[in-house]
């Protein structure tokens, strides 16, 4: 099974983090996001994995280049935005048979062996994994029939009008015979080809339970750091009291709660809910930190309050900084 992960945005939601480290590569826990992905695969049945990458690409290739994978890596350039179905076309040069695709941010449990054994058995074009959710208005909805073909899709719909809870989740299986119904050029897998082929009876829905998470944003990126810590996707590190924390950690008389501190962090007399810590940084005396995210060589001076704030890399904020939302610097 070949595999292409695409991951060719530029991670502008997760700024300014994203200016210093691509999306694919920030780490989530002890391992890169990529690799969070990847965790997923069933490596027997993998011979090479894709990488459609539109930003920073050298930085992608010269980290997977230093990984012992029992796998073929290729990082291929997407040079201009492309969509899904424009990156996943821009692949096929690497492509010679059935193919998976996931999305490069997902944190998901979709049980891939059993998605890839269903597809073969459905003799379809196409197999996508779905996820019922509860308020279906911000994903792709689908209607599926009883024997689990998809017969259509809704894009974002109201809630009152949305045909199911059922949303695509972002893992697929693929016959090569779907690179000839692709448009040229830049398009949506899900707008401009899913809807041509469900009518034709040619894709298959894979309902799966668990979890299901985009690490897009920084709420959802906490959300995925809770989700992989919870699920134990983590190898090095400790769980201390509900906490993720790194090797080489100084904590003195703080409080922290469902928190995520990376290696060679020091937090003094500081109180910790819902936040990242990215390695080598300080939290001085006093702080109140909640729902944030703060990068690599951060100092953050005594008596700062943040909330919802993503701070930084090699920040250096001064003594009794309070801010709610946004950036720090703000720049």
């Amino acid at each position: 099974m070949e595999v292409i992960v695409l991951a060719g945005g530029f991670g502008s939601r997760l700024s300014p983090w994203t200016s210093h480290v691509p999306k694919p590569l920030l780490p989530m826990l002890d391992k890169t996001l990529v690799e969070r992905v990847l965790d997923l695969l069933p490596i027997e049945e993998i011979s090479k994995v894709i990488i459609a990458a539109g930003y920073r690409i050298d930085d992608i290739e010269n980290y997977f280049n230093n990984l012992d994978l029992k796998f073929e890596v290729i990082v291929q350039p997407e040079e201009e935005p492309l969509g899904t179905g424009g990156a996943i076309a821009n692949c096929r040069q690497h492509i010679s048979d059935t193919f998976l695709v996931i999305n490069g941010d997902l944190i998901t449990s979709v049980n891939i062996s059993s998605l890839i054994e269903q597809h073969k058995k459905s003799n379809v074009l196409a197999s996508i994994s779905l996820f019922e959710v509860e308020d279906p208005t911000r994903f792709g909805v689908v209607e599926i029939s009883q024997d689990k073909k998809i017969l259509q899709f809704q894009e974002k719909p109201k809630l009152e009008e949305a045909l199911s809870n059922l949303i695509n989740a972002g893992t697929y299986v693929l016959e090569p015979e779907i690179f000839e119904i692709m448009p040229d050029g830049a398009h949506s897998m899900e707008r401009d080809v899913f809807t041509k082929i469900a009518p034709m009876g040619e894709m298959f829905g894979f309902e799966f339970n668990g979890y299901f998470v985009d690490a897009g944003t920084p709420a959802s990126w906490l959300d995925s750091c809770r989700t992989c810590f919870n699920d134990g996707r983590w190898n090095s590190g400790s769980n201390v009291d509900g906490n993720w924390i790194g090797e080489n950690c100084l904590i003195l008389d703080s409080i922290c709660e469902e928190s995520y501190i990376s290696d060679n962090c020091e937090i003094n007399n500081s109180s910790l809910s819902n936040s990242c810590i990215l390695r080598n940084s300080i939290v001085e005396n006093e702080c109140i930190l909640k729902n944030s995210l703060v990068g690599e060589n951060a100092i953050i001076g005594k008596g700062c309050i943040l909330e919802n704030v993503i701070v930084d890399f090699n920040a250096r904020m001064p003594d009794g900084w309070k801010q709610s939302g946004g950036r720090y610097p703000n720049q």
